[in-house]
């Protein structure tokens, strides 16, 4: 229990901090403070209209989770606090980027994650992707598109895109940051500092960059299926602010396990 409860948070941060790839090629100068970002999903807007009383849908019970996600920037690291269910769970993880490293803090034990381990997988994920060109050409398909409509949300400039993926639709209001730069941190623990910009992987996040990269970032993001919200995603609050040594710090009394 306590095994697959650590893999869904280390995959729910893996997807939240590998989304955030390419959003730090923006200069500017280094970013300290802290950021906080809100994600709501509602499992049961993906029941299908045609379930019927012989039929039970997997969805039958309304699956609804929400997250708060405050993360701390400073340097080489970025620590992050997440809280789901209304911080019934919750647990503390620290990205390293010149030790590629990420730690998760939970239950008084430290559960530090080499990410090298990572570049196997990517390898792997480069060669489908080579063997199947055709994945790049479907991606670019469906990647949001930009709109021309623009307005500001929690004081921030947003310009929106818009999308559609097998019957889902989503929308996206995107904002330009020079802050945003401190997500090479986490791009580089992931996926380390020597890429060339080739291979599937990198050719694919190449693809998102009108959404993704340049400091760009969602300030807010809905996915919807037939007209119900399946997901929704808003960055609250990004401010200027110094950082305690502690965030970044595994505490003296937790048991540390490398896996």
């Amino acid at each position: 229990m306590h095994y697959q409860l650590r893999l869904s948070c280390f995959l729910l941060i893996a997807v939240f901090f590998i989304s955030c790839r390419d959003k730090a090629t923006m200069p500017g100068r280094a970013f300290e403070g802290r950021i906080v970002q809100s994600i709501s999903i509602d499992a049961s807007a993906l029941a299908s209209k045609t379930d019927s009383a012989n039929t039970p849908s997997p969805f039958k019970m309304p699956l609804n989770m929400s997250a708060t996600i405050t993360m701390y920037v400073r340097g080489d690291k970025v620590a992050c606090d997440m809280g789901v269910m209304g911080g019934l769970i919750s647990f503390h993880s620290i990205i390293d980027r010149n030790a590629r490293t990420m730690t998760m803090l939970m239950n008084k034990h430290a559960y530090v994650t080499n990410l090298r381990s990572l570049d196997t997988m990517t390898r792997k994920v480069n060669d489908s992707i080579n063997a199947h060109p055709d994945i790049l050409d479907s991606l670019d398909k469906i990647t949001p598109k930009p709109t021309g409509m623009r307005k500001t949300i929690n004081g921030l400039d947003c310009e929106e895109y818009i999308g559609t993926f097998m019957g889902m639709n989503t929308e996206m209001w995107i904002t330009q940051d020079p802050r945003l730069k401190f997500y090479d941190v986490i791009q580089d623990a992931f996926l380390g500092r020597k890429r060339t910009g080739e291979g599937g992987l990198e050719e694919m996040m190449a693809l998102m960059k009108p959404i993704s990269g340049e400091g760009k970032v969602p300030v807010q993001m809905t996915i919807m299926k037939d007209g119900k919200t399946f997901i929704k995603s808003e960055l609250k609050e990004m401010s200027e602010e110094k950082v305690k040594d502690e965030i970044f710090e595994i505490p003296k009394d937790y048991e540390v396990i490398k896996n």
